[in-house]
C-alpha cells in the first residue's frame, strides 16, 4: 500500500482486493510506529472506523463511487471539526471542541473520505518552522533532527511518511508550500478566495488560504477539486490531467525572474531547481526571463507584514492579553507586536501590494507560470534560529518564507513539488507561481515535470 496513490487505492477498493477498514487499521498501526514524527495531535479512530465501515458497505453494494470514498485524509488542527478537538497547536485551545465543521470539511465528508485525525501545527499557524507547538515540534520524516516546516508541518510530515493519503493545510505566507517542500511532497496554495475559509481559525483575513498536500500532482488535483466543488464535473482539474497528452509543453512559456528569487540560495537548492528548468525546456517549454523587480523588493516582506501582523493582532488580541492562559511566549510576543503597526504602514503595504500586482499581471501577459525555488534553504535543525546562506547569517523563519509570501500578498496561486534531493538526502522543492485563477495551468505543468522525473513512482520514503 505504500506506493498506492489515490486512484490506485480507489481501484483496489472497487476490485474488493482490499477494504477501507483494512487500510485504516494498517494506517493507525503505522501512525503508532512513527509517532516520533509528532505529526498528529488527535487521531479520530472511532469516527474514522464508522466512516470506513460505511465506505466498505457502499463498495459492496454499488459499482459507481466517488474517487475519494474510503480514502484516509488528515486535517491541519486549525480546521474546525464538529465534535472533534481542534487545538490550533496552542495550549490556549487545548480543550476546544467546535460545534460545526468547516466548509472544506463538509465538502470532504460529502465525498465519503475517512478523517484520520487532526495534524500538528505551529501555534496558531503563526510560524514557518513547525517547531513551536504546545504539543511539541513536528519532525521531518527524512531526518527527525530536522524541522518539518510550518505552519502545516504535521500535515506535510504525515503525508510524506504515508500516515494518510492526503492532508488539508492552510497557507498565509507559505504555510502549505514551505513544509511540503521540506518534506518532499506536493502542496497547492490556491488563488485567494477560491476556497471557502469558513470554519478555519484565521490568522490573516487578507492572506489565509486552505490548500491540499499530497504525494503526487494528480492526487493534489483530486483534493483541490473536492474542496473547490469541482470533483466529478467536466471542469475538474483532475479529469483534465488524466486526459492531457503527456510529455509536451510546446505551448507553455515559463518565466525565470532575473533578480531576487535566485539570490542568496543554497547551492544544492539552486542546482536542483535549475535542473528542473532544463527538464521543462526539454519538454518543449519556452523559457523566458521576466523582470519582477521593484525598488522596494528587498523590503517587500517586511512592508507586507503590516497587513498580516496587524490582522493577527485583531484576531487574537483577547487571548494574547490574557496572561492566565497557556499561549506560548513567542506566539504571544508576535501577536502583541501586531498592535505596534501604524495606519500609514498599513497603507504603505496596500500601496506596495498594488504595485506588485501590476508587475505580476504584466509578467503573466508573457508567461504561463513563473518558476522559483520554493525555499532557499534545506531543512534546518529543530530549534535553530539562524542559517548561513552564502556566508551570510539569516533568520530561519524569514528565509523560509522569502519566496512564498508573494503569492499570499497579491493573491495568486502558488504550488510546490519535489524536484530532487540534496546530498544529505533532504528534499528540495520547486515553486510554480501562476496567474489568478489559473491553478489548472500549474497542475498541468507540474504533472509534466513529475512524469518526466518519475516522481510518482517513489511515493514511499520509509
Amino acid at each position: 500500500m505504500l506506493n498506492f496513490d489515490i486512484t490506485t487505492l480507489h481501484n483496489e477498493y472497487k476490485n474488493r482486493t482490499i477494504s477501507p477498514v483494512e487500510v485504516l487499521e494498517w494506517l493507525y498501526a503505522r501512525i503508532d510506529r512513527f509517532s516520533g514524527l509528532n505529526a498528529y495531535v488527535t487521531v479520530c479512530k472511532e469516527e474514522a472506523l464508522q466512516q470506513a465501515k460505511k465506505a466498505e458497505e457502499l463498495f459492496k453494494k454499488e459499482t459507481d463511487h466517488n474517487i475519494l470514498l474510503g480514502i484516509p485524509i488528515g486535517l491541519k488542527d486549525l480546521i474546525h471539526t464538529k465534535g472533534i478537538r481542534t487545538t490550533m497547536g496552542s495550549g490556549a485551545y487545548k480543550d476546544f471542541i467546535p460545534t460545526e465543521d468547516a466548509e472544506v470539511v463538509k465538502k470532504i465528508k460529502a465525498t465519503g473520505s475517512v478523517l484520520v485525525g487532526k495534524q500538528n501545527t505551529h501555534e496558531l499557524a503563526y510560524g514557518t518552522t513547525g517547531d513551536d507547538s504546545f504539543f511539541g515540534p513536528m519532525k521531518n520524516p527524512y531526518n527527525t533532527n530536522k524541522i518539518a516546516g510550518g505552519s502545516s508541518g504535521g500535515s506535510a510530515s504525515a503525508t510524506a511518511a504515508n500516515l494518510c493519503w492526503a492532508s488539508l493545510g492552510t497557507d498565509t505566507s507559505g504555510s502549505v508550500r514551505i513544509p511540503s517542500a521540506l518534506c518532499g511532497v506536493v502542496g497547492m496554495k490556491p488563488t485567494q478566495g477560491k476556497i471557502n475559509n469558513s470554519g478555519i481559525q484565521p490568522l490573516s483575513w487578507s492572506m489565509d488560504t486552505v490548500g491540499p498536500i499530497t504525494r503526487t500532482v494528480l492526487d493534489n488535483a483530486i483534493i483541490f477539486d473536492a474542496i473547490s466543488g469541482l470533483l466529478g464535473s467536466s471542469q475538474s482539474v483532475s479529469r483534465k490531467l488524466k486526459e492531457y497528452p503527456l510529455r509536451s509543453l510546446n505551448d507553455k512559456k515559463l518565466g525565470i525572474p532575473t533578480s531576487y528569487f535566485y539570490e542568496n540560495v543554497d547551492v544544492e537548492v539552486k542546482r536542483k531547481v535549475m535542473d528542473a528548468i532544463k527538464v521543462f525546456e526539454s519538454l518543449g517549454a519556452t523559457i523566458l526571463e521576466v523582470d519582477l523587480d521593484i525598488p522596494e523588493m528587498d523590503q517587500a516582506m517586511e512592508i507586507s507584514s503590516a497587513i498580516d501582523r496587524a490582522e493577527a493582532y485583531l484576531i487574537h488580541q483577547s487571548i494574547a492579553n490574557d496572561y492566565n492562559n497557556l499561549l506560548g511566549n513567542e506566539t504571544r510576543r508576535r501577536i502583541l507586536h501586531g498592535a505596534e503597526y501604524r495606519a500609514y504602514e498599513y497603507i504603505l503595504a496596500k500601496q506596495l501590494k498594488s504595485k506588485l500586482t501590476a508587475k505580476y499581471k504584466q509578467a503573466f501577459d508573457t508567461v504561463d507560470a513563473i518558476i522559483t525555488p520554493t525555499v532557499p534553504i534545506l531543512s534546518t535543525d529543530v530549534g535553530a534560529d539562524t542559517v548561513i546562506i552564502d556566508g551570510s547569517t539569516q533568520s530561519v523563519r524569514s528565509a523560509l518564507m522569502r519566496f512564498t509570501f508573494f503569492a499570499n500578498y497579491i493573491g495568486i496561486p502558488g504550488m510546490t513539488m519535489p524536484c530532487g534531493k540534496a546530498e544529505n538526502g533532504l528534499p528540495i522543492g520547486v515553486q510554480l507561481l501562476g496567474h489568478w485563477d489559473h491553478e489548472e495551468v500549474l497542475y498541468l505543468i507540474a504533472y509534466e515535470l513529475e512524469t518526466a522525473l518519475h516522481l510518482s513512482k517513489e511515493l514511499s520514503i520509509v
